[in-house]
């Protein structure tokens, strides 16, 4: 078996599709060390490429827009025996007849948020797109049965979306937990808006400055995506001395902040799936969050709930953590025995059953 794979999402910095992709195809070498793996790409790869597969830099003097257009459609047709993989969110062109495609569509959480659209026509141009990729795919994978459902909603598809649920590699990093000089809670991921970091830092704003609670909040991410109301919002925080705005950290700083937090707060409304509450619960710290979308999929009972936006809630949760031990510890247990469930192995047999479902072998 061949498959060749979009790496563009490789050229960026560590994101959380790029750690997707390299758990899976390097469990995919484990597991199938005859599958041969090609990994195509038009700029330098700023991620690391997964163990095992071939990189190759293709029409670098394309411009991106017409990259995927034209030199995929290009490498497809030298190798029409192999599987073709997108694995962000679609972005199929138009591809040799018969050409096998696989597409990752992790979800489709943009017809969910509310005002995610400027205007009607953007979204009737995502709608068109996605349903070309799903049109053109023989296997559409996703990461959650919610995002599956979704996907069936409001597309036609030939076929249901294959669940594969995502795992992480944060357990291998080293255990040792951050040394602080005080307690602290933790925030992991991005700034969007959806994400209700600006909630929050409100919430735990309040229940610092009024004594209620005793300990600092980490916060990491880029700023990239956060709105400016939520930029002001860290900074009074940092200047406070209540908050530690940490920005972009490696796997491994996050890992140590991880083992050393009270809990992670991941109050986040929309998701297709969820990784830091996997990563959180990998390494026994305490998670808490909001039962929405696919959030109970990957913490089943293992969680805090909190209701979406509701800040009375998230203040109760946050002075119950950080007072009762016997909770973080009960949570520890549980999340580490949850996130068991989540494995890279487990993903790769599911994703090369689905391929090799539409790849029977010879007979003879």
């Amino acid at each position: 078996m061949k498959i060749l794979v979009d790496l563009s999402v490789m050229e960026l910095p560590a994101t959380g599709i790029a750690k997707v992709v390299s758990g899976l195809y390097r469990a995919v070498a484990v597991r199938r060390p005859d599958v041969e793996t090609r990994g195509l790409h038009r700029r330098p790869l700023l991620s690391s490429a997964p163990p095992g597969m071939h990189t190759e830099r293709i029409a670098a003097f394309l411009p991106p827009s017409l990259w995927r257009l034209i030199a995929i459609p290009r490498a497809a047709r030298h190798q029409r025996d192999a599987f073709i993989h997108f694995p962000w969110n679609g972005g199929v062109p138009h591809l040799p007849q018969g050409t096998r495609i696989v597409t990752t569509l992790h979800d489709v959480l943009p017809l969910l948020i509310p005002g995610f659209f400027a205007r009607e026509e953007e979204e009737r141009k995502y709608r068109r797109q996605r349903q070309k990729d799903l049109d053109r795919s023989e296997v559409v994978v996703t990461d959650s049965e919610f995002s599956k459902q979704e996907i069936m909603r409001n597309f036609r598809v030939e076929r249901a979306p294959i669940v594969i649920p995502c795992a992480t590699d944060i357990g291998a990093h080293p255990k040792e937990a951050h040394q602080a000089e005080y307690p602290y809670f933790l925030y992991a991921g991005g700034l969007d808006p959806r994400k209700s970091v600006d909630t929050l830092l409100s919430v735990f704003l309040r229940l610092a400055t009024d004594g209620d609670l005793h300990s600092r909040l980490i916060v990491t991410g880029s700023r990239r995506h956060a709105p400016e109301s939520l930029a002001r919002l860290l900074d009074e925080g940092v200047r406070s001395g209540h908050v530690d705005d940490r920005g972009y950290v490696t796997d491994q700083e996050l890992a140590r902040l991880y083992a050393g937090a009270l809990a992670l707060v991941y109050p986040s409304r929309y998701e297709g799936f969820g990784m830091p509450p996997l990563e959180a619960m990998t390494l026994g710290c305490p998670v808490i969050t909001c039962r929405t979308t696919s959030l109970p999929e990957v913490c089943g009972e293992a969680a805090y709930y909190v209701e979406p936006g509701d800040r009375r809630s998230l203040a109760r949760a946050f002075t119950l953590i950080e007072t009762d031990p016997l909770l973080r510890q009960r949570l520890s247990f549980e999340g580490r025995k949850r996130s068991a469930l989540f494995s890279w192995d487990g993903a790769a047999a599911a994703f090369l059953k689905a391929l090799t479902e539409f790849n029977p072998p010879p007979t003879h």
